[in-house]
């Protein structure tokens, strides 16, 4: 398996982690729980981890702000068909889920220029 194909989102807003993940499975009705803060979504573990690096201040003001992000959501392919025009399609529908008045995301991957 091809470590490219693993993805984050970075997510910042006052979401917890089980908001955040009640959000994801709603949005995305496939995913099925794996074990606590992570579910199997289409060939992947996604596991929502707090950044340890999460700083309000600089998440609203550095050039990198998502650096500072409060949630890490990692995407790591579990199955062999996962393949990167797979991930690009996964890692768009997954912005379009979380992404709005409470949150705001964005992906960081070897292809994130084609999200």
């Amino acid at each position: 398996m091809q470590t490219t194909l693993q993805f984050l989102i970075m997510v910042d807003g006052p979401l917890t982690a089980a908001e955040l993940l009640d959000l994801i499975r709603t949005r995305l009705p496939d995913a099925v729980p794996y074990r606590r803060d992570s579910v199997d979504v289409r060939g992947n573990l996604l596991e929502i981890n707090p950044n340890e690096d999460a700083d309000p201040q600089l998440a609203a003001t550095d050039e990198d702000d998502y650096l500072y992000f409060r949630w890490r959501v990692e995407l790591t392919p579990m199955d062999k068909t996962v393949d990167e025009g797979h991930q690009i399609a996964l890692a768009r529908e997954l912005l379009r889920a979380i992404e709005g008045p409470q949150a705001r995301a964005t992906v960081c991957a070897a292809f994130e220029d084609r999200v």
